[in-house]
């Protein structure tokens, strides 16, 4: 693992730190950047959903063409 020595603001760091229930720097940073990419993730596959709904060309039966 890669130490890296930063600046944090503490008083944010705390408030991180008691919304997700973490004990540590360490752990509360870890947890903010797997929750950062989960969520893009996320954001990303919902934002592919939506574009394969929304530009998807519909078949007949689905727009009630008279056969």
């Amino acid at each position: 693992m890669k130490y890296v020595r930063i600046d944090l603001d503490q008083e944010l760091l705390a408030a991180a730190a008691t919304i997700m229930g973490t004990s540590t720097s360490a752990a509360t940073i870890n947890e903010a950047l797997r929750r950062i990419v989960v969520h893009e993730r996320q954001l990303h596959h919902l934002e592919k959903l939506a574009s394969d709904i929304l530009f998807a060309v519909p078949e007949p039966e689905v727009v009630g063409v008279d056969r």
